[in-house]
């Protein structure tokens, strides 16, 4: 015990070089255990110098390992408030690693089983309770923190490689001289063209060989590709090659990441494979031998997921009784105390305690904390056990989430695992004995119901708004549609059907009318007299390689045959979405991953100089954006006065906007000013300040300038850009306030919606008709902003908007088929027109929502009637809308 105590002083006031940069003063008393390890291995007789110096070269490595790894898993809280971890918690691992750690008299040797074995343990421990979305976070975190110490190979870390691959830099302004590269992708290579002399002939190269480069781009897996020229050696760096992937196909990130996480990381397969071959419940066999009587199981939540059936097969194995040994409590008003006396009964009997739902009551929870310290003191029966779940909510108490093993457990995804899941929620007496139109009709709505269920996945392309639909939904539809088969006679009721499942039963959960009309027109599809045949159930398919026909009625295990035999894989066009899609949800994904890693990253591990540090970033941000808009304000009297003379609606949506801007203008000048005084010294960092500071090294809006502005889901640099743009227009107009532009840069205006109403205001005026009663009406042209010399006779001409999912047929002036990997379409001038709501066109009409960006939902303005030759549902399936602000920087 002298040796371990004179060992951890001369560790605690070692030099800091050998401490290196993590915080070891909670990773020295978690490592105890190691060096008293270390100290009864040598051989007696040894002097007690010798000792600590042998004991230094494992005990140092191993307690910065696990210092690193404590300071990592601390930091997952900024993902999900639910990712609370003690130290107590981390110690009780950090000991297990070191017990099943190989034995070896090799320090070397030692010291790298030691690390291997704790990093697994640990992150085993903490991946269990993650979500699987968060994994990849935390496995890239320990990846890039390792090679951030030089410890996965000898090649020293580029910080700039590493902010450039979590930023995703764009470098605007120069035109895309390539037809099948998509312009943000281009303006990504020129931002690596650069980053340094290596990179610098990509963009060159790109255009030089673009039939090559387009070949690899249009490749379904190119990150195990060989890019073309030199660019191939890229393999023997995946690094490097992540940094293109970045740029040119960022939807395939994720999946290169995990790859080069499995090829870096010592053992990489072990953890990109962690519990693969474990199904829920034997995840939660190994995790209760971890855990105590005084260490409760904590079950986070998933719509859709049963962990309790888990608990209760575990129980009965263990020989628990349930309603005698172990306890099943559903939290909710009245039972806190029901819930201490079977607590009370366990502690003292060895039962298991199962308390369902304690996030229905947070407050009660700080009482619970107070008993299990309580048994604690007292010593509970060793064979006690307690488990809770919740969903997850912030109102949990961190010390409950701090103390407790976590456990999520998602339902399956894919449309395969959701149709199975489905159809088997029902039992096979009930198929088998149900007549043969009705089990058609419940296989369709099977099938609709996982179509709801997996469209999720999409994003806002898929709904505009989250929806709890669950298998409650459609045990519910079935029992409806029982009762209407059995009175129903010969003919099918598909009206009524589609009523009660679309706008009830579903349409109960659904509170956006775009979201409503998809699920309206999805069971138009499924439910008709097609269906009680073999019928398609991928919509609009035609031209496709992908299939799934539902049987003609048959037995429930011929159903479950028919379902895994002919449902290959997961495809958007399952949906009725384009094949593109897949690339834009896999995109987003990939962008919720590096901004989330991004915001992991310690602000003082920036860099390895100062020139990388937040502070230094933000100063150079500042300058630049003082540069380019210090001086830039709205003179509002001189503006009024200029049109003093002929005020009409358009010039009063010209004043508004030209006020917004400047509000916005004076925030940005404001805000800059005093982060500019606190740099300096002058006044003291506000917690406002740090905000701004830390929105500019992130390359974010910051929050008081967005409030201000347009919803936008772009960076700052790119934001900043479409700022120039729009003041731009704003000039323009002030030359000549009286009279609006040729053609109108709507996405360009804060608020287009005001710019449409003035289209109708000017209509009501000029034909006296009611203005409620008058709507826009659109008419898309052929024209380019070039090709427009006079304005529009009847409204007014607009351009900037995008469409998403479809393209436009210039030469046919109808909707089509987007190309492969067309994410976007820009649509020629369009003539926006007010007409009466009953002259408005509808035969073959789509009508398109218009949004002001990607996120949809709360950011629609209007809709606009698109010409179409296919039915508008093709268009409503395939999450068909038109965009303001398309992400092109």
């Amino acid at each position: 015990m002298e040796l371990e105590n004179q060992l951890l002083e001369r560790l605690a006031n070692a030099p800091e070089d050998i401490l290196s940069d993590v915080p070891l003063i909670e990773g020295l008393e978690a490592t105890k255990k190691a060096a008293t390890e270390i100290n009864a291995a040598v051989k007696k007789g040894k002097e007690t110098e010798i000792a600590i110096n042998k004991a230094r070269e494992v005990y140092v490595p191993v307690a910065q390992e696990g210092a690193m790894l404590y300071f990592m898993i601390t930091q997952l809280n900024a993902i999900d408030h639910m990712y609370q971890y003690s130290l107590d918690s981390f110690v009780l691992y950090f000991y297990k690693a070191i017990d099943e750690a190989p034995k070896s008299e090799d320090v070397t040797t030692r010291v790298q089983h030691l690390q291997d074995t704790l990093r697994l343990t640990i992150y085993t421990w903490v991946s269990r309770g993650l979500f699987e979305d968060h994994k990849l976070i935390l496995l890239s975190q320990l990846t890039f923190q390792l090679m951030r110490r030089n410890i996965l190979s000898e090649e020293e870390f580029n910080v700039e490689y590493f902010n450039f691959l979590m930023r995703g830099p764009k470098k605007l302004g120069d035109e895309n001289p390539l037809d099948w590269l998509p312009t943000p992708y281009w303006n990504s290579c020129l931002a690596l063209g650069d980053l340094d002399a290596y990179f610098a002939e990509l963009p060159a190269n790109l255009e030089d060989a673009s039939p090559r480069f387009k070949e690899w781009f249009n490749h379904v897996t190119p990150e195990t590709e060989k890019l073309p020229l030199k660019w191939s050696a890229l393999d023997k760096e995946p690094f490097k090659k992540l940094l293109v992937l970045r740029c040119l196909r960022p939807d395939r990130l994720t999946v290169a990441l995990s790859n080069f996480v499995g090829a870096t990381l010592p053992g990489g397969a072990r953890f990109v494979d962690c519990d693969a071959t474990l199904n829920s419940l034997e995840v939660l066999d190994n995790t209760l031998k971890d855990s105590t009587p005084a260490t409760p199981i904590y079950f986070i939540l998933s719509p859709g997921a049963d962990v309790v059936a888990d608990v209760d097969k575990l129980a009965t194995t263990y020989g628990f009784v349930k309603g005698q040994s172990y306890h099943n409590v559903s939290m909710g008003q009245g039972q806190d105390r029901v819930a201490m006396e079977k607590l009370e009964m366990g502690h003292k009997q060895g039962h298991w305690v199962i308390l369902n739902n304690v996030h229905l009551m947070p407050t009660w929870l700080t009482e619970l904390e107070k008993k299990l310290d309580l048994f604690l003191q007292e010593g509970s029966h060793e064979r006690f056990r307690v488990f809770l779940t919740s969903d997850p909510s912030k109102a949990i108490p961190i010390g409950v989430l701090n103390r407790s093993i976590k456990l999520t457990n998602e339902p399956p995804t894919g449309l395969k695992a959701n149709l199975k899941r489905a159809f088997c929620s029902f039992t096979k007496e009930f198929i088998d004995e149900s007549e043969s139109k009705t089990r058609a009709i419940l296989f369709g709505l099977c099938h609709f119901h996982a179509i709801m269920i997996e469209r999720k996945k999409f994003g806002p392309k898929g709904f505009n708004m989250m929806y709890p639909f669950s298998l409650g939904d459609l045990r519910d539809s079935s029992v409806c549609l029982n009762n209407y088969m059995e009175n129903a006679g010969s003919k099918i009721p598909w009206e009524d059907l589609r009523y009660i499942f679309g706008q009830i039963m579903y349409g109960g959960h659904i509170v956006n009318d775009f979201d409503r009309l998809l699920c309206v027109t999805y069971l138009d599809h499924f439910l008709r007299d097609e269906l009680l045949d073999e019928m398609e159930l991928f919509p609009f398919n035609e031209g496709e390689k992908v299939s799934f026909k539902s049987p003609s009625p048959t037995t429930y295990v011929r159903y479950l045959e028919h379902i895994e035999e002919n449902l290959k894989g997961d495809t958007p066009i399952a949906f009725g979405l384009h094949p593109n899609a897949e690339i834009g949800f896999r995109t987003d994904q990939s962008e919720v991953l590096f901004r989330t890693l991004q915001e992991l990253q310690p602000r003082e591990a920036a860099g390895d100089d100062d020139s990388q540090s937040p502070q230094r970033v933000a100063e150079n941000q500042l300058m630049d954006i003082q540069d380019r808009f210090g001086e830039t304000r709205f003179d509002m009297e001189e503006i009024a006065s200029a049109m003093e003379d002929g005020r009409g609606p358009f010039q009063n949506v010209f004043m508004l906007e030209c006020e917004q801007v400047d509000k916005l203008m004076a925030e940005i000048i404001r805000s800059l000013s005093e982060l500019n005084l606190g740099f300096a010294g002058e006044l003291t960092m506000s917690d406002a300040m740090e905000a701004l500071m830390n929105s500019l090294f992130l390359d974010r809006v910051p929050e008081s300038w967005a409030k201000l502005a347009w919803p936008s889901l772009r960076p700052l640099a790119g934001w900043l850009h479409n700022l120039q743009e729009r003041l731009n227009q704003l000039q323009e107009w002030i030359a000549n306030p009286l009279e609006i532009p040729r053609v109108t840069w709507l996405s360009g205006l804060v608020n287009p919606q005001s710019f449409l109403t003035a289209i109708r205001q000017q209509t009501a005026q000029r034909t006296s008709q009611e203005l409620d009663k008058l709507i826009i009406q659109t008419d898309v042209t052929k024209k380019q902003i070039d090709d427009v010399d006079t304005h529009s006779r009847d409204g007014a001409f607009v351009h900037g908007l995008s469409l998403q999912g479809a393209r436009w047929d210039m030469s046919g002036g109808v909707v089509q088929k987007s190309n492969p990997r067309e994410m976007y379409f820009q649509m020629p001038v369009i003539n926006c027109r007010a007409v009466g709501s009953d002259k408005a066109d509808e035969k073959g009409v789509y009508q398109c929502p218009v949004y002001k960006t990607e996120q949809r939902g709360p950011t629609f303005v209007f809709r606009a009637q698109l010409r179409t030759k296919s039915p508008a549902s093709r268009w409503i399936m395939a999450g068909v809308a038109l965009l303001m602000d398309c992400p092109t920087g």
